[in-house]
């Protein structure tokens, strides 16, 4: 019997980080859980009880503490770097500088100190998958902080991929367009604000510039990262792959 492949997820008590740990199970990966708070992965951790899924609070822009935790664990097959958040605010508005700092530390600082604690300990013909977004290669007004940090880890995906390409080690991004999560129907909730509208009117307008007209489904999202992260995407590295439901085609 082979011995069963280790999967880290950060950002995997929500969203799309849940939607992979599931995922990841159901394919017999041991899977390590991380997230920024206990309750959330105390939960994880009850609805998957009698699989070999680990638990593990990491506050990703932690950088030290992140690579004391990867070197707790071992031999490491899988990253699916997807701890992530989302504020937005203008360049002239009073919490601008608060909210760069805050996204550039989690989405792109997070990145980068996940991707360096596990690349010490990736087992060679590993795989890492950083979760980008559509606006990792687009702009929209007022999210130039999460923009900007979702840029900056594409471009980090393209510098590390040929750095581990020598040991057999994939790096890969997903750029999801608007997905349905908790994250998302916040981010509604205050662009519907902004707009004066309702966040229901907001969505109905919105939703109707997406040639789907539709969100993403995380499943949708985690199914992508899985397929890079597996054996039939061996050949695949430095790349990055929209699910967007049409709205981003660049």
């Amino acid at each position: 019997m082979s011995e069963r492949q280790t999967c880290v997820i950060t950002g995997a008590a929500g969203g799309i980080g849940r939607e992979a740990v599931e995922l990841f199970l159901a394919h017999d990966y041991r899977v390590v859980a991380c997230g920024h708070t206990e309750p959330k992965l105390r939960e994880l951790t009850q609805t998957y009880a009698d699989h070999p899924l680990e638990p593990m609070v990491m506050d990703v822009t932690d950088r030290h503490q992140v690579y004391e935790d990867f070197a707790s664990l071992g031999d490491i097959d899988v990253l699916v770097a997807g701890a992530g958040v989302c504020r937005q605010a203008r360049l002239d508005e009073s919490d601008s500088d608060e909210v760069w700092d805050h996204l550039i530390d989690v989405n792109l600082n997070g990145v980068y100190n996940c991707m360096r604690g596990a690349s010490e300990w990736m087992r060679d013909g590993g795989a890492m998958v950083a979760v980008s977004s559509g606006l990792g290669k687009n702009g929209r007004p007022g999210y130039e902080a999460y923009t900007a940090s979702k840029h900056g880890v594409l471009g980090l995906v393209k510098c590390v991929a040929p750095e581990l390409a020598g040991r057999d080690i994939r790096v890969n991004a997903v750029c999801p367009g608007w997905v349905d999560t908790e994250m998302a129907q916040r981010d509604i909730e205050e662009s519907a604000r902004r707009a004066g509208q309702s966040p229901e009117e907001f969505f109905e307008e919105s939703v109707q510039d997406i040639p789907m007209e539709r969100m993403v489904r995380p499943d949708e999202v985690a199914e992508l990262i899985y397929f890079l992260a597996s054996d039939a995407a061996s050949g695949i590295t430095g790349q990055s792959y929209n699910v967007a439901c049409g709205e981003y085609t660049n």
